[in-house]
């Protein structure tokens, strides 16, 4: 993972004459470069995989901070909301850019000036579905629907939908369904509700991008407040408290929160109905 991430920003930030390991820079590195330090993996979550924290030190010449602007600017291009793939693993991961850690630092002894930058690193896992497991009708209908909407402008980049997880060299822009919470109420003798709450990841390179898209779905979720789920047998799902955070990661938390419900007859059993009874008025 260290060395995909060297090799994305060697080839994306000219400026750079090398990007090191903490224990490999020292006073006599040429400037500028870059060091990469590297936390440890934890499992984050099931939809993106495991989670890392790496942070990007970009070093130059003891001169302007305005220098140090420039390349965070350019290291953040380089890897926010990029899908990398390690050549000699074969593992794909994804940066979230998370902001800087601590204050700017001026290295006396290394003659240079300095900033960190952190990153969430999601190492995407390969999604096995095996075809004897259902997937949710609910989040299939709501997939339907949401890529139809995000695809109506066709001078918009074509978007992608996916269901619970994301795949391995996943496309963007795309969204993320995922179930978060799932509960059954009972209504009455003859019928309960079912209530879903789905988070949408929204993914794109760009900012803008992300923005409209979250808007166009909050705002129809709330104008349309029924997302079909089957048509034909005129069976619809009631959208409840649609909100978007401009502000939370595509990847980590996801921007959309919803609730989904629908009315259910309770199934019931049919008997013998008995329309006549007969008795000769004796008993025992």
């Amino acid at each position: 993972m260290r060395n995909a991430i060297r090799e994305q920003l060697m080839n994306s930030i000219p400026e750079f004459k090398d990007v090191y390991e903490p224990h490999v820079a020292g006073p006599q590195s040429e400037k500028p470069y870059g060091v990469i330090r590297q936390g440890v993996d934890t499992e984050d979550s099931d939809w993106v995989g495991f989670r890392r924290i790496v942070e990007i030190w970009p070093y130059v010449s003891r001169t302007t901070f305005t220098k140090v602007d420039d390349l965070q600017k350019k290291i953040i291009e380089a890897l926010d909301q990029q899908l990398i793939t390690d050549q000699t693993t074969g593992a794909v991961f994804s940066c979230v850019y998370l902001g800087t850690s601590g204050q700017d630092v001026t290295d006396h002894e290394w003659d240079a000036i300095t900033r960190g930058l952190r990153f969430a690193v999601m190492a995407l896992q390969q999604v096995d579905v095996s075809p004897d497991v259902l997937t949710d009708h609910w989040l299939e209908a709501l997939s339907s629907w949401s890529g139809e909407l995000l695809n109506e402008d066709p001078a918009n980049p074509e978007w992608t939908v996916y269901e619970n997880r994301l795949p391995l060299g996943y496309k963007r822009p795309s969204v993320l369904w995922r179930l978060n919470d799932y509960r059954v109420e009972g209504v009455s003798r003859a019928s309960f509700e079912v209530r879903k709450e789905v988070v949408g990841h929204v993914i794109s390179e760009s900012p803008n991008l992300r923005i409209r898209a979250i808007s166009a779905l909050v705002e129809q979720f709330m104008s349309d407040i029924k997302v079909p789920l089957d048509i034909e047998n005129k069976k619809f799902m009631t959208v409840v408290q649609p909100r978007g955070d401009f502000l939370a990661d595509g990847l980590n938390r996801g921007q959309i929160t919803l609730r989904l419900k629908r009315r259910t007859k309770r199934p019931y059993e049919e008997v013998t109905v008995i329309e006549q009874m007969n008795s000769d008025g004796e008993v025992g």
